[in-house]
């Protein structure tokens, strides 16, 4: 662990048993989950926005296809390292050890993939093979993550089976289209997204 991310835990956990301490008891009645674990922040204003469908007739960007690579590799590594392994572990699971952790890196996961998918989108809008047969399911990745994340807080894993399903079949149709995507499991989750 890093120093950066040592001291982002550190300065989350007060936060996080502040706002655990400070919820309803009606409010946690009635969602069913564990109120202490840290609500994620709100997406940013390119999350709201329409997807263009057009695609370009040629590139429309230098290095388009590597660069792709590069933020698909990253979000998708990412999404194994600190969201999938760790599901699939139990660590996410009411009374895991490391649960609270495991949360907050899994939400640095979750706006960091959604940030690294948002710049491969743009990348692969910039390609027209890529356009065709991958910006529409990837346009698509950055709000099934959140909403994968959001249902792990409920002990359901159920959306991240299904989010590993859409980023296989996303690598497949990559590879297919001559574009093969190597994860890296190493991205920086201290970027602020943006």
């Amino acid at each position: 662990m890093t120093r950066l991310m040592r001291i982002l835990v550190l300065l989350l956990i007060p936060v996080v048993v502040l706002v655990g301490g400070c919820k309803s008891s009606s409010t946690a009645a009635s969602s069913g989950t564990d109120q202490s674990i840290p609500a994620d922040p709100t997406g940013t204003a390119a999350d709201a926005q329409g997807e263009d469908t057009s695609c370009p007739a040629t590139n429309t960007t230098a290095f388009a296809k590597t660069k792709f690579v590069a933020h698909t590799g990253l979000a998708f590594g990412t999404f194994h390292r600190w969201i999938y392994k760790p599901a699939k572990a139990g660590t996410f699971k009411k009374g895991a050890k490391g649960r609270i952790t495991a949360f907050v890196k899994g939400g640095l996961a979750a706006l960091f993939i959604k940030r690294e998918v948002r710049l491969a989108l743009v990348d692969a809008k910039a390609n027209p093979t890529l356009c065709k047969s991958i910006s529409a399911p990837l346009g698509k990745l950055g709000d099934t993550v959140q909403s994968a994340f959001d249902k792990l807080k409920g002990g359901d894993s159920s959306g991240v089976d299904s989010l590993n399903t859409v980023i296989g079949q996303t690598e497949n149709t990559s590879k297919s289209d001559g574009v093969p995507i190597t994860e890296n499991e190493n991205g920086d989750l201290s970027k602020s997204p943006s």
